[in-house]
């Protein structure tokens, strides 16, 4: 009987030693630990800086144009109106950012409505004619400043001499030569003069031109590209849109032929 009884107590000790585990010994932390651990977090937060900073640039570039766009269209849907009220009412100085006129680079399919006015504020959404610069087709120069974004004056490298760019008035549609493209530095404002060409001319210009300007190169503010063109012929709205730019004409109907 005692060895009977006995029997489970020796059984059941084997088996309750058998049945604890050791518990693993802690790893220690190397120094090749940190380091990996280091590069690991490094990696993981340039990578997820680089997707903000390539966010925020398609952003800027393409972001903006759909800006430009809705802005535009704004101004343009007010233009004739503006210009209906400005041939009845007295004469003033027009206001900065109100528009001035339709401008047209067949070349490039492309076309704005230009405000009064080159500040940041004037030209965030619009090119910006240059307060005393000369009036769409008259003698002088027709200066314009434009921010280098696509909507604006992204693509205006890619225009040669010989190339039309049209400007829309109350009245008129003016077409302008392109006759000079260069490069500057941002301190050569001469060419915005009433003649660029011949300081000599510019208390009474004899030629009627028109200057675009913008940044250059593309994203960076370091030097200036510059467009000259020159009148080579003037057209009354009363006989319809010039040729080059019919296929261009504004949704709203402002332009067509009448």
């Amino acid at each position: 009987m005692d060895s009977i009884t006995e029997r489970p107590s020796a059984v059941r000790g084997r088996s309750g030693t058998r049945g604890r585990r050791r518990k693993p010994t802690p790893r220690r932390l190397t120094f090749g630990d940190v380091v990996r651990g280091t590069i690991r977090f490094s990696g993981e937060l340039l990578f997820t800086t680089g997707l903000v900073m390539l966010f925020f640039a398609v952003y800027e570039v393409y972001g903006k144009q759909m800006e430009t766009d809705r802005e535009q269209n704004e101004l343009a849907q007010g233009l004739e109106d503006q210009w209906v009220e400005e041939a009845q009412g007295p004469g003033s100085e027009p206001l900065p950012g109100s528009a001035n006129s339709r401008m047209y680079i067949p070349g490039l399919d492309l076309d704005w409505i230009v405000v009064n006015g080159v500040s940041q504020e004037d030209i965030k959404y619009s090119p910006g004619h240059y307060p005393g610069s000369a009036e769409a087709g008259g003698d002088g120069n027709y200066a314009v400043a434009g921010h280098r974004t696509p909507g604006i004056f992204w693509d205006l490298d890619l225009l040669s001499e010989g190339d039309d760019i049209v400007l829309e008035d109350a009245e008129s549609f003016y077409t302008y030569e392109v006759i000079e493209i260069e490069v500057i530095t941002p301190d050569q404002i001469e060419v915005v003069d009433p003649d660029p060409f011949d300081s000599d001319n510019n208390d009474d210009p004899e030629r009627a031109l028109l200057t675009l300007t913008t940044c250059h190169p593309k994203l960076q503010n370091a030097q200036r590209l510059v467009v000259h063109a020159e009148l080579d012929d003037a057209r009354s709205k009363n006989d319809g849109m010039p040729e080059n730019i019919a296929h261009m004409a504004p949704e709203d109907g402002s332009g067509e032929e009448g």
